[in-house]
């Protein structure tokens, strides 16, 4: 573990890494660090207890918050955008399910489409930012648009379908779907240090996102996160997370297994279950999440069998990728 950290510490110098990297097995840290500065003009630096943005990973959340309202009897995973609203839509096929929005393959409309060429440091859509504060805010985006493809046709990483996921939630249980997660997903984890906060109103020991140029992200990103992207959480908070799932705190065992099982080959040894990537190392299972944005950084990942938890938090643009392969390169001679 010594020359781990150590090349990480290098890494993490030649580069400017701002962020945490936290390494935690069998319930004890081998591994916490804070790098960089949570806000650049004043000076104050991150710390291991920092809350960051994670972007994408924000889905997995989406997804476990959709997972309650199937254990609840009030959805299930073949369970149609048509039989939840009682009507077709232009953007999605009536016979896409809750199983094919989870894998990325209900063939919806997106409104961020990551097959095409995209710019995440200048990109902007019809509405502006600061009042994309809710997933139905996202709504008049999608109106006469075509589905990209047939449901279960193939994956194709979609923004949209997770967006309209947390309209399904909101339109089941007549909540906003932030106070939603915040209930039925972070309250039972024990996750006190994670919430959808607004760039206008971040809490204390929040860090600001930073792009390439260390201008911070608040005109590039909506001022709140939503189903897609945009919660905040810490390293610690995502220990307690990868604790809960796995002692099914936030769904029920039967339940658990079915996200953890591979639905949809993404590529190779890469598969996706419902809100998650799951893949091989070592040899053994490892399921992970993750995301990046302009302004974040963001990689989580559990090994069940060496309960091993590892998570790159950072922001800064890519962020995780800085750090990731320095970890990966070395990791499975230091266990």
């Amino acid at each position: 573990m010594d020359k781990l950290i150590q090349k990480v510490r290098e890494k993490a110098a030649e580069t400017s890494f701002s962020g945490v990297v936290s390494i935690v097995q069998r319930g004890k840290k081998r591994y916490s660090e804070a790098f960089g500065y949570a806000d650049i003009a004043n000076k104050r630096k991150n710390n291991v207890k920092t809350k960051f943005a994670i972007a994408s990973g924000t889905k997995f959340f989406t997804a476990l918050g959709i997972g309650t309202l199937i254990d609840a009897g009030k959805l299930s995973p073949d369970t149609t955008a048509k039989e939840i609203f009682r009507k077709d839509f232009s953007y999605i096929d009536s016979k896409a399910t809750i199983a094919h929005l989870l894998t990325h393959s209900s063939g919806i409309w997106d409104y961020y489409d990551e097959d095409m060429d995209i710019d995440s440091e200048n990109y902007s859509v019809e509405i502006p930012w600061c009042r994309l504060e809710t997933p139905s805010d996202y709504l008049p985006l999608f109106e006469n648009k075509q589905p990209k493809y047939k449901p279960g046709e193939r994956f194709s990483y979609s923004n949209g379908g997770f967006i309209f996921l947390g309209v399904i939630i909101e339109h089941i249980t007549g909540q906003l779907y932030r106070d939603y997660i915040q209930n039925h997903v972070f309250q039972p984890a024990g996750m006190k240090d994670s919430g959808y906060y607004a760039f206008n109103q971040l809490p204390e020991n929040t860090a600001n996102g930073y792009k390439k140029n260390y201008e911070t992200n608040i005109y590039n990103l909506p001022i709140r996160g939503g189903s897609d992207g945009g919660a905040y959480t810490s390293v610690f908070d995502l220990q307690k997370l990868w604790k809960a799932l796995f002692n099914y705190k936030i769904l029920s065992k039967q339940l658990t297994g079915t996200f953890l099982t591979p639905h949809v080959n993404i590529e190779n040894a890469i598969d996706y279950g419902f809100g998650l990537y799951i893949s091989k190392f070592n040899g053994t299972d490892m399921f992970y999440f993750a995301g990046g944005d302009a302004g974040v950084g963001f990689d989580s990942r559990y090994i069940p069998e060496e309960e091993l938890q590892i998570s790159i938090i950072s922001n800064i643009t890519d962020g995780e990728e800085i750090i990731r392969d320095v970890i990966y390169t070395y990791l499975g001679n230091t266990i």
